[in-house]
């Protein structure tokens, strides 16, 4: 088999970076990505198995973004989408924008793609998947290439941001209906996300699959425990992230507790978290160590001392980030939003708590962690791994994935 992979953002996609090694079974392996930021490909380590499309796909000046630009608008398809933004009221400055760069970087991977496939020898008439691991502006490219070849289908992964349309500005996603009916499978990480479409898309029905991501297989860490208190957070510095809860949480706690977070981002936001955390006593450290390699990361938290992993975002898919560290056997404590509630079970393996939580309350649920008795902690740490072994086990995920499409 044939299998055409693209990805729009390739230097964010680290998760993306396992799956890849899973591909041995598949006879051909072909590579497409998408430049995102000077730090493409960066983080991407490519198997030798793979055929590489085209990495870095990019306009290559202003006249290019234009030709495009006039390309991905001017057609029927984004002139029904346009008609759909003005039926449903959500025609503004943000929703056309969205619209206009979404067909010109569609139509830019399109014709860079087609391109490279004849280079490649692909016949015509040759089986073929086209994957996509975001539903996206490649998503559309692949679509259309999938009429120039009969035998081909289109596959896509759908993580959170790309399915949800209330999480995007003006409650919009470009071309909606005709990815829904051309896309041959969407494969959704999370249950969540796959209800969310079954629910309020028909055309989808038959379409859909569960393949949730996974994390690798690292050791159980023997020092977690609630004694030398240790609160693990890693995600962006953004504010879906809400830190900034956490932050004003621990001005409530006169316990001596430590706070690591791994991760960079808006150096804007950051400033205001530091700001709370310029208030604390000495009774409470904190340590924002920065982007971490994920290797590095795992490792790290297979052996240090650490307590609890906290996420209290305002929206998630379904954090890997949760899975990393039920893997190494860590209590959690996490917002019910999205699909967590798919990896957290409240009570069992931590605390599954309202979206809207107030600090007081959240710093109740971290002492109370703090305070628990050790048999009814470490209950608590090996039903974390638990879940991970039986849901998010990153060689059992993959092998079935990959042996799915």
């Amino acid at each position: 088999m044939t299998l055409i992979l693209v990805s729009d953002f390739m230097q964010d996609e680290i998760y993306l970076n396992e799956e890849v090694k899973y591909y041995k079974s598949i006879d051909r392996p072909i590579l497409f990505t998408v430049r995102g930021h000077v730090y493409s490909n960066s983080r991407m380590d490519i198997p030798n198995n793979f055929e590489i499309g085209k990495l870095d796909i990019q306009y290559k000046s202003n006249l290019d973004r234009l030709k495009h630009l006039f390309k991905g608008v001017f057609n029927k398809l984004t002139f029904n989408d346009f008609k759909y933004l003005v039926k449903n009221n959500k025609l503004s400055y943000n929703s056309f924008k969205s619209l206009m760069l979404f067909a010109a970087k569609s139509s830019l991977v399109y014709d860079n793609m087609i391109k490279r496939m004849k280079s490649l020898d692909i016949e015509d008439d040759e089986e073929i998947t086209l994957y996509s691991y975001r539903v996206g502006f490649s998503t559309l490219a692949i679509c259309k290439l999938k009429k120039r070849y009969k035998n081909a289908k289109v596959i896509s992964r759908a993580h959170a941001q790309d399915i949800f349309e209330f999480r995007n500005k003006e409650n919009y996603l470009p071309f909606r209906q005709y990815l829904y009916e051309s896309i041959d499978e969407i494969c959704c990480i999370s249950l969540d996300g796959m209800n969310y479409l079954n629910d309020n898309y028909e055309v989808l029905k038959n379409k859909t699959s569960l393949y949730r991501l996974g994390t690798r297989n690292v050791p159980l860490n023997e020092n977690v425990n609630n004694s030398d208190f240790t609160i693990l957070t890693c995600s962006r510095i953004a504010r879906i992230k809400r830190l900034e809860l956490l932050a004003k949480s621990l001005l409530h706690i006169d316990k001596q507790i430590s706070w690591v977070h791994y991760g960079d981002g808006d150096t804007a936001y950051y400033e205001e978290i530091k700001g709370i955390i310029d208030k604390y006593n000495s009774n409470i450290n904190v340590d924002f160590v920065g982007f971490c390699d994920n290797e590095k990361y795992l490792d790290i938290i297979s052996k240090s001392n650490l307590s609890v992993f906290i996420n209290v975002s305002e929206s998630e898919g379904l954090p890997v980030s949760i899975m990393e560290a039920e893997s190494v056997g860590l209590p959690i404590i996490a917002t019910d939003v999205g699909g967590t509630s798919e990896a957290v079970i409240d009570g069992y393996n931590g605390f599954l708590v309202d979206k809207d939580i107030t600090e007081e309350d959240l710093a109740k649920k971290i002492l109370e962690i703090k305070d628990m008795p050790k048999d009814k902690y470490d209950k608590m740490r090996y039903s974390s791994r638990k879940v991970w072994e039986e849901n998010f086990d990153l060689s059992n995920n993959y092998n079935e994935f990959v042996k799915h499409i």
